[in-house]
């Protein structure tokens, strides 16, 4: 599976309090967001951006593969700055992985129920990605985790 052509690769680093306007600067650039998602004794969850990176190339979209729109899992918006969806990737949810184990039985998977985990979305900049919306999927809605201004 190949994951990036890059000639050079420009570091970023962003905290939640540092606006990442380098991002939109870019043009045809590979743009990483690192995130953490940590839930709380009431069971909510908080998102907070931990870190960008930006590399010259792109992503093939023959690369990209998105997981099934199913409760739980997270739904990343790449937005425009009228507010409108350029593109959406689903991953799958970062507190309850699924972990596969091999034994001499064979094989099997097991969710795990973490209460911090970590996770990154990447997407090509092209110039008009201009917000980025993570939001957790529901049986019956979308909940709103955190909206980005690049």
């Amino acid at each position: 599976m190949a994951f990036l052509l890059s000639c050079g690769s420009k570091n970023s680093v962003a905290s939640d309090s540092t606006p990442i306007s380098a991002v939109t600067k870019t043009e045809n650039s590979i743009v990483y967001l690192f995130f953490e998602i940590e839930k709380s004794e009431k069971g909510s969850e908080k998102v907070k951006l931990t870190g960008t990176k930006i590399s010259e190339g792109f992503i093939k979209n023959a690369s990209i593969e998105n997981k099934a729109s199913v409760s739980g899992n997270l739904l990343i918006s790449f937005l425009n700055k009228s507010g409108e969806v350029l593109e959406e990737r689903i991953i799958e949810d970062p507190l309850n992985p699924i972990l596969e184990v091999y034994a001499e039985e064979g094989l099997s998977k097991n969710k795990l129920n973490l209460n911090k985990a970590e996770f990154s979305v990447r997407f090509n900049q092209k110039g008009e990605i201009s917000n980025v919306r993570v939001e957790k999927i529901t049986d019956k809605s979308k909940n709103t985790l955190i909206t980005l201004k690049l």
